[in-house]
């Protein structure tokens, strides 16, 4: 049986599949760099392993910063 992700307020996003997660409940997403949020929240459009894009065009790195719910 395969257990359901489910995402909660302020939940760090970290794998593959929180990302997918993310992506199909169309979460607003808060990317954060040294403990300062970078971006206005977004929705994720697209990820792989080196960046993000969300869905305001702007493509941010994964290593360099955190994304939260």
């Amino acid at each position: 049986m395969q257990v359901k992700i489910k995402l909660e307020p302020g939940q760090r996003l970290i794998t593959n599949k929180d990302f997918e997660v993310a992506i199909a409940v169309k979460a607003k997403i808060k990317a954060m760099q040294n403990g300062m949020q970078i971006r206005p929240a977004s929705t994720i459009v697209g990820y792989n392993d080196d960046s993000i894009r969300m869905s305001d065009g702007s493509i941010i790195h994964r290593a360099a910063n955190s994304f939260f719910v």
